[in-house]
């Protein structure tokens, strides 16, 4: 039988991963601080385009055929955020999909960016997009949608030529308990990150746990469409393929491995997978390989072209929350015009941070933009072609485009 002190020194082993982890957070968290935080920006051109047009833009991706950048705004997260666990009573603005042309430089932005008009969606309920992945073969979007009425995944039929969204099927499963990103495998089957599962409009105490210890309760799912493509009235069959803290972006890197962001690990955990079998339908298994560690809370990533990982994220949780809460009246130019001059001057001062990087094998993490000039940064792509890439922020007006 073991002795007491044995017992303690076995248990303090085991703990002693995640006081490091946890350790290299708070390190972390105060170097990141907005009294400490250095800015740095390495983008060689760069400008804020379409600032008085959208905001809270949080996902985006590139059909580099085409040169166009797909994403959708929801300046309703202002009032209605389920993952930060913001629920202000009134109305809440639905959310819009856009696509920018950016091949060409001297087009004029009135001539590059078109609002695609939503068709066949069910006007009496709420849409507030999180992830995107498109399918190009059948111009499918796929959207995770957080609405009132329950979380769902909802696809689009897109024409280029018209810019509508024919919406044609909506996806729900007792699985998607915080659908987030999405990333296709084919055309009807996916992987869909489940970003938390204990959730804020649940317990807010059980949620933020989950969040700030780590918790390794979010899942990622793999989902199969094929026969509700096919019925609208058949099951779509879901499982759980892999559980870890904080489930945020996914990437399919290439036929045998996948990355997933982990929000609260500040890291990228990379998954080798098997590929499920079309003909005995088994599913794909993901086993965790490696992990790349970044300043920052990472959100979404995106692979260029040429192999290079892009992670946008947020240095400094703590000022994100804050700048969040403050959007639904700092936001406002009603509620801030009669506003007094404290709130005004609060609204002047809140900062929020963004934090992109990028990775290679070869080069490691290379930090591209730390700054608060475009605050709140979600997701970075970039088209290794042309030399041109897209920063997005969850409460930012516009986008952040740059080129080399």
């Amino acid at each position: 039988m073991a002795s007491k002190p044995a017992i303690f020194v076995i248990i303090l082993a085991a703990l002693l991963p995640t006081f490091y982890n946890l350790g290299q957070k708070l390190v972390l968290m105060y170097n990141n601080a907005p009294s400490r935080f250095i800015s740095i920006n390495n983008l060689k051109s760069s400008e804020v385009k379409f600032s008085d047009t959208f905001r809270s833009c949080e996902d985006i991706l590139l059909v580099e055929s085409k040169g166009i950048a797909i994403f959708s705004c929801d300046a309703g997260r202002e009032t209605w955020n389920t993952v930060m666990g913001i629920f202000i009573p009134g109305p809440v603005p639905n959310a819009e999909i856009y696509a920018y042309s950016y091949g060409n430089a001297n087009t004029p932005d009135s001539e590059s960016l078109t609002r695609f008009k939503i068709q066949g969606y069910n006007s009496s309920l709420d849409f507030h997009t999180i992830g995107l992945a498109y399918d190009e073969e059948t111009s499918t979007l796929f959207v995770t949608n957080h609405r009132k009425e329950g979380k769902s995944i909802e696809l689009f039929k897109l024409d280029f030529d018209t810019f509508t969204a024919n919406h044609f099927r909506t996806i729900q499963h007792p699985l998607f308990r915080s659908p987030n990103s999405i990333a296709l495998l084919n055309s009807h089957q996916f992987l869909v990150t489940n970003d938390h599962h204990f959730l804020m409009e649940n317990s807010r105490f059980l949620s933020m746990a989950e969040t700030l210890l780590g918790l390794p309760l979010s899942t990622v799912l793999h989902v199969d469409i094929s026969s509700l493509l096919e019925d609208p009235a058949s099951p779509t069959r879901v499982n759980i393929v892999a559980r870890l803290p904080f489930a945020n972006g996914i990437e399919i890197v290439n036929e045998t491995t996948v990355a997933v962001a982990s929000t609260t690990s500040t890291a990228v955990y990379f998954y080798d997978m098997t590929k499920p079998d079309s003909i005995n339908t088994t599913l794909p298994t993901l086993t965790y390989k490696s992990k790349v560690s970044f300043p920052f809370w990472v959100d979404n990533i995106q692979f260029s072209g040429d192999g290079t990982l892009y992670a946008a994220g947020h240095p400094h949780p703590a000022t994100l929350n804050e700048y969040a809460l403050s959007r639904h009246e700092c936001s406002s130019p009603e509620k801030l015009a009669a506003a007094d001059e404290s709130l005004q001057k609060y609204c002047r001062n809140v900062k929020g941070l963004s934090g992109v990087s990028k990775w290679t094998e070869s080069g490691g993490v290379e930090r591209v933009y730390f700054d608060d000039k475009f605050p709140t940064s979600t997701t970075a792509a970039f088209d290794s072609k042309r030399k041109i890439g897209i920063i997005t922020g969850l409460y930012t007006k516009g986008l952040l485009v740059w080129r080399e």
